[in-house]
């Protein structure tokens, strides 16, 4: 990509302007701040310091003349007295299968506990945290899927997540991801679905539920057994594992759709040349045929070289797992399409996530690569392009971020590796 110069940069720092007056409510001159109720182990001050940094140092790699005044033009006056905090740790990321036994215990007990906690005023449905990351993740969805923000929006989110657990709830063991490329062949078998009442996930469970959508079934076993969960409408968590082979019934992607998230997949994803090709083959779009405008997708949908289409290494175990994974498909031709990306209902979201953003952290450890962003902000090729100072919306769930914060996550506030 070629470097931006400041001139072209002043060309879009009105529209910037714009979307920061419809996304923040500004209280000091800046758009790192307090909307609804703050979140009390958030450090706003300190990350809007961090922004503020990352923003200039970013635009300087990218060849920008006065990279410290469009940061001042994007989020006010810098104020003096504060720094921005340096790590305490760099906390290791692990596979599920590397966590102890009591690990794994504590860290299920964690996430249920999130139901017990406040939302800080951000779900108008339910008053819990746990439905907060639902509520956020359904609001405006097309504005982080399927677009250059995917990867930098889940990564906060995820990360967010994760200081709930640590400061709400008292986890202090290793935030878990799922290498389903160990499970691609029968992924359903994974111990990660164990039925183990303190560290099983659950299966997909044996009472049918039909309230709502495409239905499924009732996770009734597992450390989740019963869980209620409440939007879009309060229901027990739902799973189906048997639906992928409507998708795919003669097991071309292989066992419920594990050829869509095989090692082979992943190692195209990690040769992607520009940080667009990666996000077109972690989801499986294609590029030079993007829909103008865009359309429901399907299984025919084209796909990148390689690439299986519209599953890619996201979306394939999502659609396995049908149920509350599965988002707004589960929800199509009901009320709730297609705002009902309810995904994180499923605690089995935060595992998959946080793989999808480990192979992220992956390819930004080639040379060169570890402060590349660009492609679109949205499905259609006359989309705007989107740029590291484009903020990041997260409806009161802490602050709204640039995309050039999310970048390094061994940097503060996100402080962790893999």
């Amino acid at each position: 990509m070629a470097p931006l110069n400041s001139h072209s940069y002043h060309k879009v720092l009105a529209l910037l302007a714009v979307i920061v007056s419809l996304v923040v409510t500004t209280t000091h001159a800046s758009t790192i701040t307090r909307r609804l109720e703050t979140i009390p182990y958030l450090d706003y001050t300190g990350i809007e310091a961090a922004a503020r940094e990352a923003i200039s140092d970013t635009l300087k790699r990218r060849g920008v003349d006065e990279s410290d005044l469009i940061a001042r033009e994007l989020l006010g006056p810098r104020q003096l007295s504060v720094t921005v905090p340096s790590c305490k740790k760099v906390s290791k990321r692990k596979e599920w299968r590397d966590l102890r036994y009591n690990e794994k215990k504590d860290w299920i007990r964690a996430v249920k506990c999130l139901q017990t906690k406040g939302d800080y005023g951000i779900s108008p449905i339910s008053d819990t945290l746990y439905d907060a990351f639902t509520q956020v993740h359904q609001t405006n969805w097309t504005d982080f899927h399927g677009n250059a923000f995917f990867l930098p929006w889940h990564r906060w989110f995820v990360w967010v997540h994760a200081e709930a657990m640590e400061h709400e709830c008292g986890y202090s063991g290793p935030h878990p991801y799922w290498d389903y490329t160990l499970d691609y062949k029968n992924p359903t078998a994974s111990p990660i679905f164990s039925t183990d009442p303190e560290v099983g996930f659950g299966t997909h469970g044996n009472i049918p539920l039909r309230e709502i959508g495409q239905g499924g079934y009732k996770v009734d076993n597992g450390a989740f057994a019963n869980l209620k969960v409440n939007l879009p409408i309060p229901h027990f968590l739902t799973r189906n594992f048997s639906a992928w082979k409507d998708w795919d019934p003669e097991r071309h992607w292989g066992t419920a759709l594990g050829g869509s998230f095989s090692p082979e997949q992943v190692k195209i994803a990690l040769k992607a040349e520009t940080f667009w090709e990666l996000e077109a083959a972690i989801d499986g779009l294609n590029l030079t045929t993007f829909n103008d405008p865009p359309v429901v997708p399907s299984p025919d949908t084209p796909a990148p070289a390689g690439i299986i289409p519209l599953a890619g290494i996201h979306n394939g175990p999502h659609f396995f797992n049908m149920g509350d994974w599965n988002g707004p498909f589960w929800l199509l031709g009901t009320d709730w399409f297609p705002a009902g990306v309810v995904a994180p209902n499923d605690p089995m979201f935060w595992p998959h996530h946080t793989n999808v953003d480990r192979t992220f952290w992956r390819w930004q450890q080639r040379p060169g690569k570890q402060w590349e962003f660009n492609g679109l902000k949205g499905a259609n090729r006359t989309d705007d392009p989107a740029l590291p100072t484009d903020l990041l919306p997260f409806y009161g769930l802490g602050p709204d971020v640039p995309v050039a914060l999310t970048l390094k996550t061994e940097n503060w506030p996100m402080c962790y590796t893999y």
